[in-house]
């Protein structure tokens, strides 16, 4: 019997080897969980990598032919026109997508992007004449409004809350990388050498997405129960269905909540209609199908222009505070500013800098929050905006002697400090603020509406800055991004670590006080 108990004790387990072999199994599990939803991830950021290249384009293509003498030459109007183009055919992308992607769905709007993508890069390699790049520029504003909505649904939809933050960051990341890859591909290659070996990006961007699953709350709003679990199971670390029960089962009640509320917004209409007072057959209610009119009303209820006006107003103050309306004469505020560099280096630089800022507000968000990050941003763009108007006043209007060091790093700083934290959060809010029933809308919209200010800030540069000089459009736009602190502090709320469900609650008690 001693021998028989001795042998029972040396088999058994210990307690404590239990609970580290558990911890380890927990980890694993966890790991793959978030691995599944980083590989999602990354096939999706291609997208962001081409869109952040095809925003510089119009830099390098200017910079190589405007007055060029020989071959291929811009004059000041075509090389504004081609600069334009591209704002100009974002909102129409942004609403063809916001329709869009509620019929195909995200994983197969974020393919069918790629082929203006390719396009657009394939007529850059080729253009002969100023119409070629026009049509180029065309595309390429179509695809760049067209995949916004898409893939910030997208995100906003496979992702856990303990990690929407860092992944939509991650995204946003993508697209300063864009800009940095593209601003040294156009440093060591000559311009049409670099279009061609860009048009790699949508392909490997189109195989990637093939490899990864459908939005699962896509799938379950079209009723495709089956495929929506095994969506799950695949961003949930490839796991089994049991694994996933419960999280299924709450998006479940996600979508039907969504759908129950229209049928119920269906019913009210009917009864006002009808003049009929009892309660209309509720398989009629079901069956019948929204017309553009039911649409349009059930869009602009509060539960979605709430958070539209959040995201607006905050794209108004980001435009502001990152001086978009300069962005297309950089060169030449450098040069009367008389910063000591050249224009390619500084354009490199500035690429670094906002992708370094990126990376901290990637590993910061979780940790503070979007609203910590964006009251930072917007405070230290602010002070750079209100301090490169000072030094301009100072060394235009009272013939300071200057300090070229001072601008630059005043530069420097700014463009670290828009990617802390303003330039990617409104896009994350985006992918988390709107309710289910008319996300892809409205974020086509959002996109469209930020696009549209970039637009008109831009066009209204020259004629600002001949009415109130350069001194006065820095004033301006530091005394707009201020005002931008505050409305940060009083409206936007925090969303970081919150389901999609929370979030629409919460904006749902705001219409209700």
């Amino acid at each position: 019997m001693d021998d028989a108990a001795a042998s029972s004790a040396i088999n058994e387990p210990e307690p404590g080897s239990l609970l580290i072999k558990s911890s380890i199994t927990s980890d694993r599990h966890k790991y793959k969980r978030i691995l599944s939803q980083v590989c999602a991830m990354a096939a999706q950021s291609l997208l962001m990598l081409d869109l952040g290249m095809m925003i510089v384009v119009p830099t390098i293509v200017i910079g190589a032919l405007h007055n060029a003498k020989e071959g291929l030459s811009l004059d000041d109007t075509q090389s504004s026109w081609i600069a334009s183009i591209i704002l100009l055919c974002q909102p129409l992308g942004c609403m063809l997508s916001g329709c869009l992607q509620g019929i195909f769905g995200r994983k197969w709007c974020m393919l069918l992007v790629n082929v203006p993508h390719l396009a657009a890069w394939y007529l850059l390699y080729t253009a002969g004449s100023p119409w070629v790049l026009y049509t180029a520029s065309a595309a390429m504003g179509i695809g760049i409004g067209f995949l916004e909505a898409p893939t910030m649904a997208y995100i906003g939809e496979i992702s856990e809350p303990d990690v929407r933050g860092v992944l939509s960051t991650f995204a946003s990341s993508m697209i300063v990388l864009g800009h940095l890859l593209e601003f040294v591909l156009g440093c060591i290659l000559p311009w049409r050498t670099t279009m061609l070996v860009s048009g790699l990006v949508p392909v490997i961007a189109a195989v990637s997405i093939l490899l990864i699953p459908e939005s699962p709350v896509w799938l379950l709003t079209k009723g495709r129960r089956d495929e929506a679990l095994l969506s799950l199971r695949w961003l949930r670390g490839w796991v089994s269905a049991e694994e996933v029960s419960e999280e299924f089962h709450n998006l479940e009640l996600y979508c039907q909540k969504s759908k129950n509320e229209f049928h119920s917004l269906l019913e009210a209409k009917i009864r006002k209609s009808s003049g009929y007072t009892g309660v209309p057959d509720s398989e009629f209610v079901t069956k019948r199908e929204p017309n553009a009119i039911d649409v349009v009303r059930d869009f602009l209820r509060p539960g979605i222009l709430i958070p539209l006006r959040l995201v607006v107003v905050y794209f108004f103050f980001f435009h502001a505070a990152s001086l978009t309306a300069m962005r297309p004469y950089m060169i030449e505020v450098f040069s009367r500013l008389e910063v000591p560099i050249s224009p390619n280096v500084l354009t490199v630089l500035s690429a670094a800098l906002q992708g370094t800022g990126a990376l901290i507000c990637m590993c910061l968000v979780r940790l503070v929050g979007k609203r910590a990050l964006s009251l930072v941003s917007m405070s230290g763009c602010a002070l750079c905006c209100l301090s490169l108007g000072a030094y301009t006043y100072v060394t235009t209007q009272h013939q300071w002697s200057s300090v070229p060091t001072i601008p630059l790093l005043l530069f420097c700083t700014l463009y670290f400090t828009i990617n802390l934290g303003i330039s990617p959060i409104p896009w994350l809010l985006i992918s988390e603020v709107f309710p289910n029933r008319g996300r892809g809308v409205a974020s086509g919209m959002c996109a469209a509406i930020f696009y549209g200010i970039a637009f008109l800030v831009s066009k209204t540069w020259l004629n600002l800055q001949s009415s109130v000089d350069l001194y006065g459009c820095f004033f301006l736009y530091g005394i707009l991004a201020a005002i931008g602190i505050i409305f940060i502090y009083i409206c936007l709320p925090e969303t970081e670590g919150k389901t999609l469900a929370e979030i629409e609650n919460d904006f749902a008690k705001k219409n209700v006080k």
